[in-house]
């Protein structure tokens, strides 16, 4: 069983702010984790490329909206894509410490 969750909508954020919060997530020191993103519809086309670039990594699973519904539908989303014990909500434009 995955130990850590960690779920992310995603919507247009700035290109470095997106590597920024994705690098964050992938240098954390405890490896039992998965970051679960919805793309919630963006329209940059840097989100796309940048989020397959991060599903290279098994542990990350990206998954895109027709559609944009919000931050609470992005959210229930991912929230329902987790197969984790632990849930961490991560804003797009958040980052993590690397022992969070």
């Amino acid at each position: 069983m995955i130990r850590f969750s960690v779920v992310t909508p995603v919507y247009d954020p700035p290109e470095p702010v997106l590597r920024a919060m994705l690098e964050s997530v992938k240098a954390q020191t405890f490896g039992d984790w998965e970051h679960c993103i919805v793309d919630d519809g963006s329209k940059a086309p840097h989100v796309e490329k940048v989020l397959a670039e991060a599903a290279a990594d098994p542990r990350v699973t990206v998954t895109r909206r027709a559609g944009n519904g919000g931050i609470v539908a992005a959210s229930n989303d991912a929230l329902a894509m987790a197969r984790g014990e632990f849930l961490v909500l991560l804003d797009h434009d958040d980052t993590l410490h690397p022992e969070a």
